[in-house]
């Protein structure tokens, strides 16, 4: 009395929309995630700045940091349609 239950397979077409589209997702949430850590960084860094009463931190997030948020705030809007 073993009730086999047939699976209707899914079609190979919609397997590979579904990676597609959730790789699209996960590449959007990676790119976000490290841009705003960049971004927090660099206010910390600044923060730290302002209470310290030096520039040197302000001088590494300006050149370092703030480049490369501004890069991967690009990217995710231009991986955005209609952004």
């Amino acid at each position: 009395m073993d009730a086999q239950v047939e699976r209707k397979a899914r079609p190979a077409w919609l397997k590979w929309i579904l990676r597609i589209v959730l790789s699209y997702v996960a590449l959007l949430a990676i790119i976000l995630s490290i841009t705003i850590i960049v971004i927090l960084v660099t206010f910390g860094l600044i923060v730290i700045d302002a209470f310290t009463h030096s520039t040197s931190l302000e001088e590494f997030s300006t050149k370092y940091l703030v480049p490369v948020s501004e890069f991967m705030w690009r990217a995710f809007t231009w991986l955005i349609p209609g952004l």
